[in-house]
């Protein structure tokens, strides 16, 4: 009689290669994407973002950019305010700003909103757009941002005196700070690194779909938390 030994087959999950199933229609070009979408009627939006981290808005002029075919409307915070949605909620419990009101807080942040006909008019009529900028200091490491006397970025809030946004605990305090104390050698170490991104395949996109009989709206969206999306949406 012989002895046979049978190896059981790996299950994958963490620690196992996966086979990838998604190559050939991406080397193929069928690839599914957002860009893909094509809807009755559909419009389409590029936005205009500030090129500085901390400025006043003095003014906006959108009349050069109305001005190119195919070019439907400019919409900025100054109207998003009046139709009170200048404000959106985030998942912190804070609020952030749809399109800049007042002033830019960040570098890249959407001061204006291009509607096209098509993506080429809307990026043509975004390069249009002159925003007039009053400078204001700058804010970029969280240690300026919490020292005496920082700028303060979120001023439209009356009880705002500083720049902490919130507080996150997690654990046992007490238990860590007795870990510390009877640690024989304690190192702390700031490290600074540049922004980074990642490089997808896809970058961030929206399509919605706004049934006018129902008022039910479809998103499509590039996003790793669709859930988080509804829940704002």
């Amino acid at each position: 009689m012989t002895d046979t030994t049978t190896t059981p087959p790996e299950i994958g999950g963490i620690g196992h290669s996966v086979k990838r199933v998604e190559d050939a229609r991406l080397i193929e070009g069928q690839g599914n994407f957002l860009d893909d979408i094509a809807l009755p009627g559909m419009l389409h939006m590029a936005l205009v973002r500030s090129p500085v981290a901390h400025a006043r808005i003095n003014g906006i002029d959108t009349s050069a950019a109305t001005a190119v075919d195919g070019v439907l409307a400019v919409v900025t915070g100054e109207l998003m305010d009046q139709h009170g949605l200048a404000w959106m909620p985030t998942l912190s419990g804070d609020t952030q700003a749809v399109l800049a009101t007042d002033k830019v807080r960040y570098q890249g942040q959407e001061v204006a909103a291009v509607i096209a006909t098509d993506p080429y008019a809307a990026a043509d009529g975004a390069e249009l757009v002159d925003v007039d900028y009053e400078m204001l200091d700058a804010i970029t490491t969280p240690q300026q941002s919490l020292a005496d006397g920082a700028a303060l970025i979120r001023d439209e809030k009356e009880d705002q005196t500083d720049n902490l946004a919130y507080t996150w605990e997690t654990g046992d305090e007490a238990a860590t700070d007795a870990a510390f104390a009877a640690a024989d050698r304690v190192v702390s170490l700031t490290t600074h690194y540049p922004r980074s991104h990642p490089a997808p395949l896809e970058t961030c996109g929206i399509v919605a779909d706004v049934n006018s009989v129902t008022g039910q709206a479809t998103i499509y969206m590039t996003s790793q938390a669709p859930h988080a999306h509804r829940t704002l949406f």
